[in-house]
């Protein structure tokens, strides 16, 4: 492996793939002569515990996030998670062989292994913190022994601000994150929701087949394990006679959840509803049935998500639950820029999908007004990313 830039994303969900992929196609556009190695993490041990701590220890979670501007807590946090970082350092230390020269990492611990890495082998190579998230939480800027990431690049100009502030940064060493979503999300655009969802019912999925072009079409997404979470609320609707079914259907990605597929699968055929699971998804049939979207349901909010949805045109959206820690953040963007709605109500969930399931001339005004404010949000990030593309090339050019 030989680039000046490696990017390195890290198996935790929360799109850090999809992030590393955006800083890509962000220079591919931007500043073409940098060709940039991708390195993706195979340790699954931080996406398992993500699961467990989201699932069973919300409060603490939070309050863990509340606290992190603290200097001692983010010293105990790295003392307690030594075995996990131990094996992002044995994992990475190739990188350093290979005489990476910039090294941008989208996840704190990982940022943390390669600060360590850093000063044990005494290498010149620069290391980027990279945090795809709106999040504000210090936590993604660890120090070693002094030692400090050479650059940050952040979603949210709060935290550059607090970086800044708190180490004394230079303004060359901040800049505030673009996005730009895979071809495929830009592609798709090009093509009304009818056809898209004409397209998608040809797909090799065992109930694409199923899917009707004319209908209103609610999709429900939101992460492969987290979308199971929407099946609570949602479930009401097979048997509601306010949800009209004979103009409506829902669409579910389900990934590789397979219990999640099986029960969605068997709600809509014991009520013969328009239920339609869909398994794991590449990135051009995911691009196909967002652009199907009349309306989208989210089980958690990330700039992974959000921005292939805002490139397709796929809202309205309406978030039905967010993990803890970093998602209050985006949940609080998108709600700022009027980008979705939070509905955690799963009464009130229900109320507004069957108004839109009633309600074509609704459905065709909400849609406008969420494309209007996705395309001014597409133009403020395609802006960022121009801005970050440059700013990577001089940190590696410079070197």
């Amino acid at each position: 492996m030989s680039s000046q830039v490696v990017i390195v994303s890290v198996a935790a969900g929360g799109g850090h793939k999809t992030a590393m992929y955006s800083l890509g196609q962000s220079l591919a556009r931007f500043a073409p002569s940098l060709v940039p190695t991708y390195f993706e993490s195979h340790i699954e041990d931080l996406e398992k515990a993500h699961r467990v701590v989201y699932s069973k220890f919300t409060r603490a979670y939070d309050f863990f996030y509340d606290m992190t501007d603290s200097d001692w807590l983010r010293r105990l946090y790295f003392m307690t998670t030594s075995a996990l970082v131990a094996k992002m350092k044995a994992e990475m230390r190739p990188l350093f062989d290979s005489h990476a020269r910039l090294i941008i990492s989208t996840h704190f611990m990982q940022t943390y292994a390669l600060l360590q890495l850093k000063r044990e082998l005494n290498s010149s190579a620069k290391i980027v913190a990279y945090i795809p998230d709106f999040d504000e939480s210090m936590v993604h800027f660890p120090e070693v022994k002094g030692n400090i990431p050479d650059a940050v690049i952040a979603q949210s100009p709060r935290l550059l601000q607090k970086l800044a502030q708190k180490y004394k940064l230079p303004k060359t060493a901040t800049v505030q994150a673009g996005y730009i979503p895979r071809a495929e999300f830009s592609d798709a655009r090009k093509q009304s929701p009818k056809i898209a969802r004409e397209n998608l019912s040809r797909i090799d999925a065992p109930l694409a087949k199923h899917i009707q072009t004319e209908l209103f079409t609610l999709v429900a997404t939101g992460g492969t394990f987290w979308v199971e979470s929407l099946y609570d609320a949602l479930e009401p609707l097979a048997r509601s006679s306010a949800f009209d079914w004979t103009r409506s259907q829902l669409i579910i990605a389900c990934g590789n959840n397979k219990t999640a597929y099986q029960k969605y699968k068997s709600l809509g055929e014991r009520h013969g509803v328009g239920i339609i699971p869909l398994p794991f998804l590449n990135y051009a049939q995911m691009a196909l049935l967002f652009r199907s979207a009349s309306a989208v349901v989210l089980s958690g909010v990330a700039p992974a998500t959000l921005y292939e949805l805002l490139e397709t045109d796929a809202g309205p959206i309406s978030i039905y639950r967010i993990n803890p820690g970093p998602e209050k953040f985006n949940l609080a963007y998108v709600c700022q820029k009027q980008l979705a709605e939070f509905t955690p109500d799963a009464a009130l969930l229900r109320a507004r999908l069957a108004q839109l399931s009633r309600a074509p001339d609704e459905v065709v005004q909400q849609k406008q007004a969420f494309c209007k404010a996705a395309l001014n949000e597409r133009k403020e990030a395609l802006a960022r990313a121009e801005q970050m593309a440059s700013f990577i090339e001089r940190l590696a050019t410079s070197l």
